[in-house]
């Protein structure tokens, strides 16, 4: 049971004293008294002086009982007991004083116990700085959080400018303070329209005030790292009022903003007619909205602003591996334009520690990035300009299924620096000899943890493997290749910038470092029948750096290719047995029947030296 709440408990907090014994008398009679008797015995105990209970509601879901306690000396308790089918999950109690300023908060768990405690500190300007986390009994624990803490200063800073409209920035992080815009005087450029004050900071609190959620540090992180020449303009958007959009709007207009990154939405169309209107009386501007993360099609089941018909607005969603809508997020061929990766991806957390975040709102942050780079050089781009240059892009690749303009597979292409370092041959038995023959040419790339004997190893082995279905390879050839770190690990989207640099003769193996797909395989094959949405992917093998038996799993993977299947077999001495280990190598006389006839047909290996037609 939570102790009893003493007057030198929040003194680190700066906080009036919770009246004696008010947390525990509330615990006892929430988690203990039969429901229909509570509000009776919470207007019992000291320093209350009325209640006001109703249900606890999610939708048109009870869930639970919420009750109202007025309090001696004009202060006020919210008290929810959470219990859907009457079954007690928890406890929640707030406190905030006469002038309706929360100032403590707990929760209980299932069985009544303490989960958190925590208060918050105001500074001599009312501002709430600071919340304090509690221990057990009610002390401060040592941990603390800033809540709305001064912009430190900085100076003038000259960049594309991208305004982000999310939950406000951590610009206490060395490294988010040196990204934000700076005008005269080194004045931050950016205005919490929550707070209507100059302190656009990271928190997002919709049900309370010791609720914090962090998010906008996220997704301006991601769009720091991939236009690190940009520079952020931070906006808290307008919850209690979104006609104050049209401020925000006029706001990012006077400082020559461009790019506005809205990874954020509603169900509620009236929140955003204000909004509307403003973006199109100000057609400079480019919008660049979330579709949302519930999994449905927009068209159907509108989100806003996402499907607002407007010049000037871009609407994006995050794809899978595949180029296809990722889990749970919205799509809509209608109203939705682009499926953008964005699953996954490495950014920076409030903390600064690095986390993997996922959704539609990252896509808002890779396309707003995209966009400031193509300004960065081209800056006189119309909006109509720009927006054609980013559709410039996308390909249908099976997403017009889903989206209305397409997929863009990678959106760094553009910053891409692929060299071709040289090219040597591992293994070259002079013209061909006749027969089925194989070219072989594998690039593997610089740092990523192959090394050359065992490179030639691995192709002998291979080689090996495959004579028993007269298929000899001939010549093979590494090319060396420097690359960038994000293409160093195999991804399908990525994958086609990489290939479009090198364009390497079929069959291609590439040596990577390591996998960015969700389901990772050490080794990976694309032929024809499973690359007809990904056909940049054709008649290549992607191998990493850690995989085992790489001879028998380069003959394997190559099978793939020549057979143009997927398919496994169940013996454990196969080749094509779905787990390599070193005793699979052997293969049927149908096997290599079917292997010659596909690998020939699709030009993989030649016959008597000339490709099969």
């Amino acid at each position: 049971m939570i102790a009893a709440l003493a007057a030198s408990s929040l003194a680190a907090a700066a906080v009036a004293p919770v009246p004696e014994r008010m947390g525990e008398h509330i615990a006892a009679t929430v988690c203990r008294i039969p429901a229909d008797d509570i509000a009776k015995n919470l207007g019992l105990l000291p320093n209350v002086v009325t209640v006001e209970g109703d249900p606890l509601q999610v939708g048109d879901r009870v869930i639970g009982q919420k009750w109202r306690l007025n309090l001696s000396g004009g202060r006020r308790m919210t008290v929810e007991r959470i219990a859907p089918g009457n079954q007690l999950r928890g406890v929640q109690a707030e406190l905030t004083d006469a002038q309706g300023r929360p100032e403590f908060f707990f929760a209980l768990d299932r069985i009544c116990s303490l989960r958190l405690a925590r208060a918050l500190r105001y500074d001599e300007n009312n501002y709430a700085i600071e919340m304090i986390h509690l221990d057990q009994s009610l002390q401060a624990s040592g941990k603390s959080e800033p809540v709305n803490p001064p912009v430190p200063a900085g100076a003038r800073n000259e960049g594309v400018r991208i305004a982000l409209v999310d939950s406000g920035v951590n610009y206490l992080n060395p490294k988010i303070h040196a990204a934000l815009a700076r005008g005269e005087n080194g004045g931050l450029i950016g205005y919490d329209f929550w707070d209507m004050d100059d302190r656009p900071f990271d928190v997002h609190a919709p049900r309370s005030a010791f609720l914090i959620q962090r998010h906008g540090t996220r997704t301006a992180s991601l769009a720091m790292k991939e236009a690190p020449l940009a520079r952020i303009v931070p906006y808290r958007y307008p919850r209690p009022s979104m006609e104050r959009m049209r401020e925000l709007i006029a706001h990012a207009a006077k400082y020559d903003v461009r790019i506005v990154a809205i990874p954020l939405g509603s169900n509620r169309s009236p929140e955003w007619q204000t909004f509307a209107q403003a973006a199109t009386a100000h057609p400079e501007v480019l919008f660049i909205a979330s579709a949302g993360n519930n999994g449905r099609n927009i068209d159907h089941q509108p989100v806003y602003p996402a499907v607002l018909d407007l010049k000037n607005l871009i609407t994006v969603t995050s794809s899978d591996d595949y180029g296809r809508p990722a889990e749970r997020v919205n799509w809509g061929p209608s109203t939705v334009d682009l499926l953008v990766p964005a699953e996954r991806q490495t950014t920076m957390d409030f903390d600064g520690s690095t986390t993997q975040v996922s959704g539609s709102s990252y896509a808002v942050s890779r396309i707003a990035a995209l966009a400031a780079r193509l300004l960065s050089k081209s800056p006189m781009l119309t909006t109509s300009e720009l927006k054609t240059a980013i559709f410039a892009r996308a390909l249908d690749a099976g997403a017009r299924e889903y989206v209305r303009v397409g997929y863009i597979p990678d959106p760094l292409a553009d910053t891409a620096q692929i060299v071709h370092e040289q090219s040597a041959a591992l293994i070259d038995l002079g013209p061909d000899s006749g027969g089925m023959t194989l070219n072989l040419n594998l690039a593997v790339l610089a740092g990523s943890g192959w090394e050359r004997d065992r490179i030639v190893s691995m192709v002998q082995s291979a080689a090996d493997i495959l004579v028993q279905c007269d298929i000899k390879l001939v010549r093979a050839t590494l090319h060396s290749l420097q690359v960038p770190p994000y293409l160093m690990d195999f991804h399908a989207g990525t994958a086609k910038t990489l290939l479009d640099h090198t364009a390497l003769p079929i069959p291609t193996v590439y040596l990577v470092r390591d996998t960015k797909m969700e389901i990772e395989f050490d080794g990976e094959a694309f032929g024809h029948a499973n690359t007809v949405s990904r056909p940049w992917l054709r008649n290549t093998i992607w191998l990493v750096a850690d995989t085992e038996h790489a001879g028998i799993a380069l003959a394997h993977e190559l099978f793939h290719v020549l057979t143009d299947s997927g398919e496994h077999l169940s013996s454990e001495e196969n080749l094509m047995h779905e787990s390599t280990h070193t005793g699979n190598t052997q293969l049927t006389a149908s096997q290599c029947w079917r292997a010659r006839e596909i690998g020939m047909r699709h030009g993989v290996i030649k016959l008597n030296g000339s490709a099969w037609r």
